[in-house]
C-alpha cells in the first residue's frame, strides 16, 4: 500500500474513531437493556478496532520513514566514500602529471644540451677545416673539405 493510500485510510479511521467513541459513551449511558448493551459493546469494539487500525497505520508510516532515513544515511555514507575515492584518484593523477611534466622538462633540457654540444662540435669541425684549407692556400674551404 502506498503512503498516500495509508494516510487516507488513517484519516478515515480517525474520523470513525471521533464518531464511534462518543457514540459508544452515549449508548453506555442509556438505560440498560440487552439491545443497548449489545449496541454499546459493538460500538466499543468498533472504536477499539478503528483506534488500533489508525495506530497501526501510523506506526507503519513511522517505520517507512525510519527505513528511508537509514537508507538515506547509508547512501550518504556510500557517496562520501565514493567522493573520497575519486579525490584520491585525482590526487594520484595529479602526481602522475607532475612527474611526467618534470621528466619532460628534464628530457628537454638534456636535448637542448645535446643540440648545443653538437652545434659547438660542428662549428669546431668547420673552423678546423677552414684552418686546414687556409694552410693549404685554397680559396674556398668548403670545396677543399669536399675534396678531402
Amino acid at each position: 500500500m502506498t503512503a498516500a493510500k495509508r494516510r487516507v485510510l488513517r484519516m478515515m479511521c480517525k474520523a470513525l474513531l471521533l464518531i464511534s467513541l462518543p457514540l459508544a459513551g452515549f449508548v453506555w449511558a442509556l438505560p440498560e437493556d440487552s439491545t443497548m448493551l449489545a449496541a454499546a459493546g459493538a460500538l466499543t469494539l468498533v472504536s477499539l478496532l478503528v483506534g488500533f487500525g489508525a495506530e497501526y497505520l501510523a506506526s507503519s508510516t513511522e517505520n517507512d520513514i525510519l527505513e528511508l532515513s537509514h537508507r538515506m544515511a547509508a547512501d550518504g555514507t556510500r557517496r562520501t566514500e565514493e567522493v573520497a575515492i575519486r579525490e584520491e584518484k585525482i590526487r594520484q593523477f595529479d602526481r602522475i602529471v607532475n612527474l611526467l611534466t618534470e621528466q619532460n622538462n628534464t628530457l628537454r633540457a638534456k636535448l637542448i644540451t645535446v643540440q648545443v654540444d653538437l652545434q659547438r662540435k660542428k662549428d669546431m669541425l668547420l673552423e678546423a677545416a677552414g684552418e686546414a684549407v687556409a694552410v693549404e692556400g685554397v680559396a674556398h674551404p668548403l670545396r677543399a673539405a669536399r675534396a678531402h
